[in-house]
């Protein structure tokens, strides 16, 4: 009979712990759906694998126009030579001409 006979504060705290663990239990299941989602499409993995792919292919081409500079900076250097070889060639022809010149 004890149990038939609870009183006012007994079945507010009852009532009050039942809808606490309803919204325990909402909080969770909300919290695991966000969170599911926040995996699935909010943290942009397929846009993380596509920015690492693109900074790859960027550190690729500075790779490459680092190559192309030097390869352009050495045939500007060999080019000079090429000219200066060739100048000291027509200088020596045209001394040799001009000896042959004033000699024959």
């Amino acid at each position: 009979m004890a149990e038939q006979e609870k009183t006012a504060q007994d079945e507010l705290r009852e009532a009050v712990w039942g809808w606490g663990q309803k919204a325990v239990v909402t909080l969770v299941l909300f919290g695991a759906g966000y969170l599911g989602g926040y995996f699935q499409w909010g943290d942009a993995a397929e846009l993380r694998h596509q920015k690492k792919q693109i900074e790859d292919q960027i550190v690729d081409l500075k790779n490459q126009r680092e190559t192309l500079s030097t390869r352009i900076a050495r045939e500007q250097r060999d080019k000079e030579v090429c000219r200066k070889e060739l100048d000291e060639v027509k200088k020596s022809a045209a001394a040799a001409g001009a000896a042959d010149g004033a000699g024959g």
